[in-house]
């Protein structure tokens, strides 16, 4: 018997293999009961847009890699499964309490971020003018999706500034590449405009792997939402107020 040959084999073989990527270590963090969450909440998509359940996923990956980091429960920044905002949580109608914050709950949370997302896309789809500065149409789905990603981190307001000054500068205010880097403002640092170039220029990455190598159902986005209030299976009842309210886990 060879040895030497045999070891060489051996290490040929490890080294052929590429360990695993951060896409591999969250699926596998992916448990049926947040899978189903994931594929109802991207429900809220359609036809129109170019969001699927692996966006959703990235999303999630990206913001708490898949649950693992959540931050503190009725805390006033971003928190929870998806890093929801406060403001942007109770937008969605979710409660954030110390002891009752929905944005720790799967359902919920995944929910209220598909329906700001949905709800991006058709912001940054037509013109908007009840925010200011106005919002600029992007025709492309695929490269409007790019302006949704960069809302979602950096707030649509700052996405719609951006727009508007490339437009000022002659640039295209319905390409990414070009929008993005006027990013840069008064109320936004060099360090939160990279944080949002790189928020996008990940999501996009981790969503192309996930679409090949995750198990959720993209096609659920051609259904309607399922009705009814999003009410997690896991958790414990407290007394608040001498009132029982059931706290997600």
């Amino acid at each position: 018997m060879n040895v030497t040959s045999d070891t060489q084999k051996s290490k040929k073989a490890t080294a052929a293999k590429p360990p695993p990527s951060n896409v591999d270590r969250w699926l596998k963090r992916e448990t049926p009961r947040v899978r189903k969450a994931l594929e109802s909440a991207s429900r809220y998509f359609d036809g129109n847009d170019n969001l699927t359940v692996h966006t959703l996923e990235a999303v999630y990956a990206q913001e708490s890699s898949f649950g693992t980091m959540l931050r503190e429960r009725g805390s006033t920044v971003a928190a929870g499964h998806f890093h929801l905002k406060p403001d942007t949580a109770r937008r969605y109608s979710l409660n954030v309490l110390e002891k009752n914050d929905q944005r720790f709950d799967i359902d919920y949370a995944s929910s209220a971020a598909a329906r700001y997302l949905k709800d991006l896309d058709t912001m940054f789809s037509e013109k908007r003018t009840s925010k200011v500065p106005d919002t600029i149409p992007v025709k492309s789905a695929s490269e409007r999706k790019k302006f949704v990603l960069g809302a979602y981190n950096a707030g649509e307001g700052r996405v719609a500034a951006a727009q508007q000054r490339a437009q000022e500068a002659r640039k295209n205010p319905q390409s990414w590449d070009e929008v993005e880097t006027f990013l840069e403002a008064a109320d936004t640092t060099k360090d939160k405009a990279h944080e949002t170039r790189q928020f996008v220029e990940k999501i996009l990455s981790h969503e192309a792997e996930l679409s090949i190598k995750s198990s959720a159902n993209k096609s659920l986005k051609q259904k309607e939402p399922r009705q009814g209030t999003y009410r997690c299976t896991e958790g414990h009842w407290v007394t608040i107020d001498a009132r029982p309210v059931f706290i997600c886990d």
